[in-house]
């Protein structure tokens, strides 16, 4: 008898327990919805002036910054708002769904790239896996948010050079489902802990006290499961002590899973969402880039040149200066040796010298510059008074580009300064341009090289899927040496020959996303990139465009 009313007894509590945790639930939802809705007038008071400001012109670089982090913070605020005020509506079934036609991997590429640069911070082996196509009857809005919310909570608990992994299929059942597997490592979520782990202001305590970065998921799982479920989708999550966790979801794609006023049978472009792509982007900072870390190509063009005159006389010292000073920046050394003090702080685009100086002459300072592997790419002009055939011919033996005899006319060394610097730059244009090096028998390198270069180039071309293809590659198939395969490309390209193998890559990449219907995974590993992260920074780098935003702007087959 007892025993009956102490049954009953508990469960009464447990009755009472349950109603006031689900009463502390709604008044807290409440308490955040209404300063969600409070949110909205001074969101938008922020979010339309500082657009205005980032199309301002004049602006400075700290400026640019700030406005950057506001864009993307109030961005960031706008989106956890809606999240909030979405899941006040899914509480009451209120959510609406809106499906049409087309096809999901470019929503996915565009969605995955945003936390590409993520993936170098944290050096997090990234990887993302999903066929040529995804055609299916998807919610956009939806599925966006569902796949956002997944890959931040990824990205959030994995550890430092960990690793996320993305997958997508279409399983051909009866209703036609999307499979969709996000797994990463890290130190897991204890199986007491799994079955609340989509409950709403959960917080699991599995992991050690000392360390802050517990496993938060306040409304974010829980929304991410009433979107699913509104979607007549489910999701299971599996993890272990050190495992990391894998989340896998099934929804289903096909037309007649869905209500017939829920089909939106309107064609048009699926693009990401603006105000996703501004929580993660940054405008990167570039004032550390080089040419040798293979910068923008276009930065290196507009770069002011440096000019590097090496001559004991002070008279000629000035008239050089004063000719050369409005166009060029200018470095003046006394002697061969000072100059080679002076190139280990600052590299010129150009060097003239005289021959005849005290302590280093100039045919010792050519030979010097074009036997050293940082400087062998740099033209040399050679000024003398020694007009005879035989010192031209030494001159010249030494390495150098060019020999101008003295007394010389001034327009004569403007021009011959600036042919040789277009000589550089037409290179780097034909390697900046989207076509590739057909044949370089009509670029400005040397005639004993060519032979060599065309080889080096058709080698790269042919193997452009070995990831495993480097300079050591190319000395072994080639016969050459180390040392003679470096100098031959910095002497003629100005860069090394693991940046020449980088640059044809990217230029075949950008071929296959303009002409093929590969993903831009497909096209990241067939141009022999093995992370899809250094892959999508580099690209960004040569054409000023994330490599999917490329794809949608010149491949008319997949807008």
């Amino acid at each position: 008898m007892w025993s009956y009313f102490n049954k009953q007894y508990k469960l009464r509590q447990n009755i009472i327990f349950q109603k006031r945790e689900e009463e502390i639930h709604q008044n807290r939802l409440t308490f955040f919805t209404n300063i969600a809705h409070e949110f909205q007038t001074p969101l938008t008071l922020i979010v339309g002036p500082v657009q205005k400001l980032a199309e301002s012109e004049n602006l400075g670089e700290k400026s640019k910054k700030f406005i950057n982090m506001i864009q993307r913070n109030s961005s960031r605020l706008f989106f956890l708002t809606q999240q909030l005020l979405e899941f006040r509506k899914a509480e009451y079934d209120h959510l609406e769904v809106t499906v049409k036609q087309f096809d999901l991997v470019n929503l996915i590429e565009q969605i995955a790239e945003l936390f590409d640069e993520w993936a170098l911070d944290k050096n997090i082996e990234y990887d993302l896996e999903l066929p040529t196509e995804l055609i299916g009857w998807y919610d956009k809005d939806k599925i966006e948010k569902i796949i956002f919310n997944l890959l931040s909570n990824a990205f959030k608990y994995t550890p430092q050079n960990g690793s996320i992994k993305l997958e997508f299929s279409i399983q051909s059942d009866k209703a036609r489902t999307l499979h969709i597997k996000v797994s990463n490592t890290g130190k897991g979520i204890s199986k007491e802990k799994l079955e609340s782990l989509f409950d709403r202001f959960f917080l699991t305590d599995n992991v050690d006290k000392s360390d802050t970065d517990l496993f938060r998921t306040g409304i974010g799982l829980a929304y991410i499961k009433k979107l699913i479920t509104v979607l007549g989708g489910d999701i299971n999550v599996s993890s272990g002590s050190n495992k990391g966790a894998i989340f896998t979801i099934n929804l289903p794609c096909s037309k007649h899973s869905f209500k017939e006023k829920e089909l939106d049978t309107e064609g048009s472009q699926i693009l990401i969402s603006d105000y996703l792509k501004n929580i993660l982007e940054e405008t990167p900072d570039n004032s550390e880039d080089t040419f040798n870390k293979m910068s923008t190509l276009e930065a290196f063009l507009e770069k002011r040149k440096v000019v590097l005159i090496v001559e004991d006389e002070r008279e000629i010292q000035l008239f050089l200066n004063e000719l050369l000073k409005e166009k060029y920046k200018i470095i003046i050394a006394n002697n061969g040796f000072e100059a080679i003090e002076k190139m280990k702080n600052e590299l010129p685009d150009i060097i003239i010298t005289d021959v005849m100086m005290p302590v280093m002459d100039g045919i010792e300072l050519c030979k010097k510059v074009k036997s050293d592997d940082k400087t062998c790419h740099i033209p040399v002009i050679m000024l003398t008074a020694k007009s005879s055939i035989l010192h031209r011919i030494e001159g010249l033996e030494s390495g150098a580009n060019s020999y101008i005899p003295k007394p010389f006319h001034p327009d004569h060394i403007l021009i011959r300064i600036q042919k040789l610097i277009e000589e550089k730059e037409l290179i780097l244009k034909h390697l900046s341009q989207d076509t590739f090096i057909e044949d370089i028998k009509d670029l400005p390198v040397h005639n004993d090289d060519k032979e060599l270069l065309r080889n080096v180039i058709k080698l790269i071309r042919d193997n452009i899927d070995n990831e495993n293809m480097q300079s050591l590659y190319i000395e072994e198939k080639l016969g050459i040496s180390n040392s003679q395969l470096y100098r031959k490309i910095k002497q003629n390209f100005g860069f090394s020959p693991g940046d020449l193998i980088r640059t044809i890559r990217l230029k075949y990449a950008a071929e296959l996303l303009r002409k093929s219907n590969c993903t831009v995974s497909e096209v990241c590993y067939q141009s022999g990139f093995n992370n899809r992260s250094y892959f999508y920074r580099e690209f960004k780098k040569m054409y000023n465009s994330t490599p999917k935003n490329y794809q949608l702007q010149n491949n008319s087959r997949i807008r």
